[in-house]
């Protein structure tokens, strides 16, 4: 029985509740906490769920996250427990999570392709690894925030240092959904892999899943998790990470018609050339403004909210709740903006 079930049956069940939270369910009655110490509810309906993630993604353990992918970057990089080697342009959690471990951040700077900072290449991380023989592991971030993806050989490079392999996979937790289409997913190979479910699958914001490939070092993972955590989650996000994976399977087959849209889109405004084909990045320079952030308030000003901007490019993230319809008007609104 899911997440989702499980807490129908409680309301049918249960009449008045004297338990946490404060609330007693006025301001959101699926906002459970656990019953009868978690026999009844959640009733390790959880661990089923991150066992069915964990199909998904190919991983040996999948944990899910409360706190975001910021917190499984975190719990890698505690685990791991020594240096890392990482991106001059990885996310703060990457330093944040170094602080907490103590720990160091041996900064590879990253390449710059189309004005914008790139993933690591293989040849830089064995640059760093050479510079820093004893760092405990390297983090790469793959895809990053312009759907651009590490080359496969920076893990041959990694394994053949005996390196961990830590993998910021952030924005790219629709790629197992359909491997034809996408990029390698490196949930199934990375020592650790951070995938936020709610940036590009439908899972409440705060939702994210951690995989774990080294079952040297899943304990340490569950540790670190436990240390960052809470001890009282939202169910109703856990229940939201149990159905990301299933209306992620649901929707697989739309991810076709996505492309097409995409494409068509591309047809007519310029964007950058990257690996995901659901991060649109907009290229606002050639449309005649000054700098993606131009583009980006002048569309907030008609109604349209992107993700973000960078400099020349306004970024755009595609799901299959984007149809052709919602691409034309968001082609037709650039379209019609008079840049300065």
């Amino acid at each position: 029985m899911n997440l989702t079930k499980l807490t129908q049956k409680y309301k049918s069940l249960v009449a008045d509740r004297w338990h946490t939270p404060g609330h007693k369910g006025v301001l959101w009655d699926d906002d459970i906490t656990e019953i009868d110490d978690g026999e009844y509810f959640p009733a390790g309906t959880v661990e089923q769920a991150q066992k069915d993630a964990a199909a998904l993604y190919g991983a040996k353990e999948l944990r899910f996250l409360t706190g975001g992918s910021s917190m499984g970057v975190k719990a890698a990089i505690l685990a791991a427990d020594g240096d890392i080697l990482a991106a001059s342009n990885s996310h703060r959690s990457v330093f944040e999570g170094a602080a907490l471990a103590k720990t160091r951040v041996h900064v590879a700077q990253a390449p710059v392709t189309d004005g914008l900072p790139a993933p690591l290449t293989a040849d830089i991380i064995e640059s760093g690894l050479k510079e820093h023989p004893d760092v405990k592991a390297v983090l790469i971030t793959s895809p990053d925030y312009f759907g651009r993806v590490c080359e496969r050989e920076v893990e041959q490079v990694v394994r053949a240092k005996n390196k961990l392999l830590i993998a910021d996979s952030a924005h790219g937790a629709h790629f197992a959904l359909r491997r034809d289409l996408f990029p390698h997913c490196f949930s199934q190979t990375a020592d650790f892999c951070n995938l936020s479910a709610h940036k590009t699958m439908c899972a409440l914001t705060m939702g994210a899943y951690l995989c774990v490939n080294n079952t040297d070092y899943i304990g340490r993972a569950d540790e670190a998790l436990k240390n960052l955590g809470t001890t009282s989650p939202l169910y109703p996000l856990l229940a939201s990470l149990e159905n990301a994976v299933e209306v992620g399977r649901f929707q697989s087959p739309l991810y076709d018609n996505l492309k097409a849209c995409v494409a068509k889109f591309k047809e007519k405004i310029p964007t950058l050339e990257n690996d995901d084909f659901t991060r649109v990045v907009v290229n606002a320079e050639k449309l005649g403004f000054s700098s993606g952030k131009e583009l980006y308030g002048a569309l907030l000003k008609s109604g349209i909210a992107a993700e973000t901007y960078s400099g020349a490019y306004t970024v755009f993230i595609a799901t299959p709740f984007d149809d052709g319809d919602k691409f034309e008007r968001l082609a037709r609104a650039i379209g019609s903006i008079s840049a300065p």
